[in-house]
């Protein structure tokens, strides 16, 4: 995770919300969508809502951000280096570390979701090749990726070579970010006990989520607090740090996690979608709440 080595970050009068980061993309998710599109045409053949003003129409304009707060990092990367130094044993720092970011680094837990970026489009993405196996089965729905010659092959070799589907372009370090993560996960599938894909729970579904969610966390923490000036030495102080600041993320990530995927197969790219944002937002609003109360 680079917690050996330094670098700057990006600086307080950086957007809050870098313009590349949004819009996310509409495009359809992998595996298939759950449901034929509605047309857009009611029984007369019209399309629903003609007749209205084109500015009834018209997407709303997009909230104009306010300028960023000058030093709205120095909380978060003091309290950040300031665990990382106690080799991870000042979690008060590290609880008042994530909760500045959040406050004070992306300007509350809305926009720390949205600057997420290709991690939320690669968690969708992720959550739409799942609804595939489960619904039209494993063979089926890597043949649909052109992926068919991964059929049979081990889970992890399937999941490594689903990378390029899940993870698109974005910017190099969103991107990075998110390939990261899966990556990340994919080391984890035996943990999580994934040994027939066809298979697949509910539960198993939601654990690969949730894992890629923390990853994706982790990363960008790292990328924006967590690189900007310090450096630990000591092999066991980076092991020891690392797995504190990894267990403090899951645990949150999975503490906030309120969704079910028990009908995945039935969820909609828009449901998908919904879900994907709701889980970093919520997991971000936890971290204030833990922040507040060390």
């Amino acid at each position: 995770m680079g917690t050996s080595s330094s670098s700057g970050g990006p600086g307080s009068n950086t957007s809050l919300v870098p313009t590349f980061l949004e819009p996310i993309s509409s495009d359809p998710l992998p595996g298939g969508e759950a449901e034929p599109a509605d047309s857009g045409e009611d029984g007369d053949g019209e399309a629903p809502g003609d007749g209205l003003s084109p500015a009834a129409t018209q997407a709303p304009r997009p909230t104009i951000q306010p300028p960023p707060a000058a030093g709205r990092y120095t909380g978060a990367r003091t309290n950040f280096t300031r665990f990382a130094s106690s080799g991870g044993n000042d979690r008060r720092a590290l609880r008042r570390a994530v909760r500045d970011y959040v406050r004070s680094g992306a300007g509350g837990s809305h926009n720390a979701t949205r600057k997420m970026g290709s991690a939320r489009e690669a968690a969708s993405g992720a959550l739409g090749v799942f609804r595939g196996f489960q619904r039209d089965g494993v063979a089926d729905t890597l043949a649909r990726l052109n992926l068919g010659n991964l059929v049979g092959r081990p889970t992890r070799e399937v999941f490594i070579g689903l990378t390029d589907i899940i993870c698109r372009d974005g910017g190099p370090i969103d991107e990075g970010i998110a390939r990261d993560a899966w990556l990340e996960t994919c080391v984890d599938l035996e943990q999580i006990g994934i040994d027939n894909l066809d298979a697949l729970t509910a539960e198993q579904i939601r654990d690969v989520f949730l894992a890629f969610i923390a990853h994706a966390i982790e990363a960008r923490l790292f990328q924006e607090i967590g690189v900007n000036g310090f450096e630990v030495a000591d092999l066991n102080a980076i092991q020891a740090f690392e797995a504190q600041f990894r267990s403090y993320v899951e645990r949150d990530v999975r503490d906030s996690f309120a969704s079910d995927f028990s009908s995945i197969a039935e969820l909609s790219d828009a449901e998908i979608r919904t879900i994907v944002d709701q889980t970093y937002q919520n997991a971000w609003e936890l971290f204030e709440t833990w922040g507040d109360q060390s």
